[in-house]
């Protein structure tokens, strides 16, 4: 599991991979890149505090996903993802601390 203080050491973003996922990068407080070699993958995103989430997703440090063809989403809250592009999605936490389950799948894997 990663995690991530704010500046106020409020809010606290971790990310844990459950399959398919060489590693997880919180790259600001807002913001993930995930790895994932095979293109279809499943990792956990939660916050302590009602946060919006951008998340990248990667084959490798050097290919990025081609399309992402679906996200699926659950959660307590039963949070929705919206697709920002052709590797990026964005997903509204809680703030629970209750981790929403991500499976991404890249049209092109």
């Amino acid at each position: 599991m990663l995690a991530l203080g704010g500046c106020s050491e409020d809010v606290q973003l971790a990310a844990s991979p459950v399959k398919n996922v060489e590693k997880v990068n919180i790259t600001a407080q807002t913001q993930i890149d995930v790895y994932c070699p095979t293109g279809i993958c499943q990792f956990d995103i939660s916050s302590n505090e009602a946060i919006t989430v951008t998340v990248t997703m990667h084959y490798d440090d050097a290919k990025m996903f081609r399309k992402i063809e679906g996200v699926s989403v659950t959660g307590k809250a039963g949070p929705t993802a919206k697709v920002l592009g052709a590797n990026r999605f964005s997903m509204d936490l809680s703030g629970d601390n209750k981790p929403a389950k991500i499976q991404v799948v890249d049209y092109y894997r």
